[in-house]
């Protein structure tokens, strides 16, 4: 069993002005990191951002605002799109078309089910998780 699973998503980036800039985001997930779904910004092979987020909170999000400080989200309408809306230290705002989010959420929960996370090395982890940082 592959235990990364990655994807593509083409987001938008919200400017305080208005404008709409459109960003390639990758998806990853770890299943020895069950609770996190990694979103890479790059472009030109540099990775310019990369954020982990709670993969419950990405679902959650989708149905109602969840998050505080640092990170929220909340679903959103734009004209007959549902996106969910990404706020990053209220400063970066991102919106990302919920159906192709879920489709990559959905493959996550296949490979490890709700309440089903484990983190089997806790240790081993925690070291791979602070050397990358």
């Amino acid at each position: 069993m592959n235990a990364v699973l990655r994807d593509k998503v083409f987001m938008r980036l919200l400017s305080p002005d208005g404008h709409e800039l459109p960003v390639l985001a990758h998806l990853t997930y770890d299943v020895r990191d069950p609770y996190a779904v990694t979103v890479g910004f790059t472009h030109a092979g540099f990775v310019y951002a990369e954020w982990r987020l709670d993969r419950d909170m990405l679902r959650d999000g989708m149905a109602h605002e969840v998050g505080e400080g640092d990170v929220r989200m909340w679903p959103v309408r734009n004209g007959t799109r549902e996106e969910l809306r990404i706020e990053l230290l209220h400063a970066a705002v991102f919106t990302v078309w919920a159906p192709s989010l879920w489709r990559f959420l959905a493959r996550t929960y296949e490979r490890v089910p709700a309440g089903q996370e484990c983190l089997e090395d806790l240790d081993a982890f925690l070291a791979e998780l602070l050397a990358a940082g």
